[in-house]
């Protein structure tokens, strides 16, 4: 029972021991595993991150992409529906994404000061977003039939005469130049 008695406090003296240790390493900064690790001290790097995903594509600048506008002609009877070709080109060094939708990307057709139709008044459809990897291109057509529309697409408007007419269109980063054409 000495044996027992001995131990006991042997076993008494080491816990204090242990215990003292920890106390005076968590003095002087040393933390036990019970402590709450003190939060990371911010550094330049921490606010000098991206505030974006490196990973998502940013949108295609007016640097990096190139808009063209073709047509199937350069007269058209009236009546007759023009065909438009839209080329869009990522020029740039790295992916970037572009509404190439109808309303997106509008082609607007005039004559003089006079806005005959928009690819927007009538049927402007969904978004339709692209993603174009460097050095790629999209290539979509815009029909036109040689008639009047406006905003909220009324039904009552005059149909257009022959004479001289020019489409451009707009997208979120350019206008192209103006293409023009004859009707008549």
């Amino acid at each position: 029972m000495r044996w027992a008695v001995v131990l006991l406090v042997l076993a008494v003296v080491v816990a204090g021991i242990a215990f003292g240790i920890r106390a005076i390493a968590g003095a002087l900064g040393g933390g036990g595993a019970d402590d709450t690790p003190d939060p990371a001290p911010a550094t330049s790097e921490a606010a000098a991150e991206p505030t974006s995903d490196p990973a998502t594509p940013a949108e295609c600048s007016a640097e990096g992409l190139t808009v063209e506008l073709a047509s199937d002609a350069g007269a058209y009877a009236l009546g007759q529906t023009a065909v438009f070709t839209l080329t869009l080109t990522n020029v740039g060094e790295a992916p970037c994404t572009i509404d190439a939708g109808r309303t997106a990307a509008q082609l607007v057709v005039t004559s003089g000061a006079d806005r005959v139709w928009s690819s927007a008044d009538c049927e402007p459809g969904d978004p339709r977003l692209l993603l174009l990897d460097a050095g790629s291109s999209d290539v979509s057509a815009i029909e036109w039939a040689t008639n009047r529309s406006a905003p909220e697409c009324p039904t009552d408007l005059p149909p257009i005469g022959a004479g001289t007419y020019q489409a451009t269109v707009t997208t979120s980063t350019t206008t192209t130049e103006p293409l023009v054409f004859t009707v008549g």
